[in-house]
This record gives structure tokens, sequence and C-alpha cells, in this order.
């Protein structure tokens, strides 16, 4: 177990947890270790316990955000037709979908030519699932899975009900207004020209939902817990917090700083995984490599002593924490 003493944080920063990756995933997850910050202390906490569960959203949340935050994801539908010996018996396709308040996602097809077979076979059998999670932008997956950690994803079964055509453009405008200030997100959503042409279902009657974290490691999740479950005010967000601080050479030297000031570690890199109202996750590279299997990037996670309303808050939090550094650095 790791206990990191950080420099005395201000008041929006209570806990700051690190937890050590012995293995590249899908191992175990590793021991964790917590410090309360506006004490200036460390304080020893067992792997699990409620304080370390606290600081992170529950798996439901997780699931949920990671449907809401993204606007692409791969369908698999069941073949259609009679099938040989050799021949596949699902086909299998990334498409456009809607989800932006983590509902039960609008898959819609016609805007490229596999999606003419998942077309034939939904004329057969509705049964269907849709996976999604960080499977964009490339670069960030590159980086991800440099690291030896694997990208968060989702998995949910069911069944596509067609939409009136009305409700496919509808559903389309809803969605950009929901994405209005996220801008990543609503540049993957199908252009206006392209509406014409799509046919929307929606993925009703789920089934089952399946979380999967960076280690690889599988959570089931209740659909009903997953439809009624609060969506994180940061999730629609993500992928411009993620650009924003991971394609930044001044705030990747910043977080850092944080990594040393607050959790006694120095990262030669780092990578931000994810942001949620609770606080946010770190990979960090140790900044001398060693042989030993322990000196792989570990996973860091800082807590927000408030729950955080929107990337707005979000960003404020990191520049509180900046503040607090350069005042330590003062001091000293």
């Amino acid at each position: 177990m790791d206990v990191h003493a950080p420099v005395r944080a201000g008041c929006m920063l209570t806990r700051l947890f690190g937890s050590q990756a012995g293995a590249p995933p899908p191992s175990p997850p590793p021991a964790s270790g917590t410090a309360a910050s506006d004490a200036g202390t460390a304080a020893q906490q067992q792997p699990g316990s409620e304080d370390e569960r606290a600081a992170s959203l529950p798996v439901e949340q997780l699931a949920k955000a990671l449907l809401a935050g993204n606007a692409r994801g791969q369908l698999t539908t069941i073949a259609a037709g009679d099938l040989g010996a050799e021949d596949s018996k699902v086909h299998s396709s990334v498409v456009s979908y809607l989800s932006p308040r983590g509902e039960a996602p609008v898959v819609l097809l016609g805007g490229a030519a596999e999606d003419s077979q998942h077309l034939a076979n939904l004329r057969e059998s509705g049964k269907a699932s849709l996976a999604t999670g960080h499977i964009a932008p490339p670069w960030f997956i590159q980086r991800l899975r440099s690291t030896g950690w694997l990208p968060r994803r989702i998995a949910v079964l069911g069944s596509l009900e067609p939409l009136p055509a009305g409700e496919v453009e509808f559903a389309v405008e809803q969605a950009r207004k929901a994405c209005a200030a996220a801008p990543g997100l609503a540049a993957a959503l199908p252009a206006a020209s392209s509406l014409p042409g799509l046919s929307g279902f929606r993925l009703a009657g789920i089934t089952q939902a399946v979380y999967v974290d960076m280690t690889g490691r599988q959570h089931s999740v209740a659909p009903e817990e997953l439809d009624s479950c609060l969506l994180d005010p940061l999730a629609l967000s993500q992928h411009d917090l993620l650009a924003e601080l991971n394609q930044s050479a001044e705030w990747q030297a910043q977080l850092q700083l944080f990594c040393a000031a607050y959790l006694g570690v120095h990262a030669r890199e780092v990578l931000l995984t994810q942001a949620d109202r609770l606080g946010f996750t770190l990979l960090g590279a140790p900044a001398q490599q060693a042989q030993q299997a322990q000196q792989r990037w570990r996973q860091f996670r800082i807590g927000s002593a408030r729950e955080l309303r929107g990337p707005r808050q979000f960003r404020e939090l990191l520049q509180q924490m900046r503040a607090e550094v350069a005042d330590a650095a003062g001091a000293a």
C-alpha cells in the first residue's frame, strides 16, 4: 500500500488517492493509499474502504458517463438469411448513436455502406449490442495503451426498435443542444445534411450492461441502475477536457507538479484519463525508470471537497491547485 503525504491543500481538496500498478492490466487492481490534505498529514486506509470509494463515481455512473459522453460505438446485429458453416453469425461495425443524457441510445444507420447489412439484419431480428467508451481520438488511445492500461468502455445489450422518420431529426437536434458546451462531442454528431438519409433505432429493453475498467476487469451493471442513476455533469465535456490538459505542454507540466506537491510522486510524464464531479484520475510514469515491475505507470486519484457542477468548476479547481502549489513553492 502506498501512502503519500501532500502539501497543505486549500478548502476544495480533501483527499488524494494513489494506487500502484504492479503489473499491466488486466491484472487485479492494485493496492491504494489515502492522504487527508486539509490536515496536511497522511492517513492510512484499507483498500476499498468507504473513504476511498467516496472519491470515485459508482460503477453505474461511470458507465452512464461513458455512454453519454460519446457519439460513436460498435454495433453488433445478428446476421440475417441462410448462413453456411463458415459464415459469421453476427455483423459488427462502427456507427453513430445519440445518448446525451445517458438514456437508451438512439442508433443512426444509413450513412455508411456497412449500415445496409445492419438494416437487413434488423428486418429479421432486433437483437443488438452497442459498445463504446474511450475509442477516440486516436492520439489519446495510443498514449493510453502505451502506459500499459486499457481504454474504459461499456457494452449494452437490448433490442433495436425503429423510430418514426420525424423523430430522428428531433433526436439529433436535442443532442446538439445538449452538447452546446461540449464542442468535442458536438463535432462527432451527424451533420444536418446527412439527416434525410438516416434511419433511427432506439436500443430499448436493455437486458444487460457491462462496464470494463482500465485494468480490463468487467463489472456487471443492472439495467435499471444504469437508467436511474445520476449523469455526471462533466460527462459530455470529457473529450474537451482530455484534449485541453493532455495536449498542452503547460498543463502537462502543471499536472506533474500536482503529482509532486500533493502525492510526493515525481512523474516524468502524466496522462489525465478521467474528470468528473468528484475529482480526476491521472496516470504517471515514474521519473526514474527502474527494472522492477513496480516502476510502470501508476494510477492516481485526486478528489475534490465540493462536487463540481460542470467543466467551469473543474477548471477553477485546477487553477486553485495551481495557486496553492505556487504559494507553497514561494514559502519554501
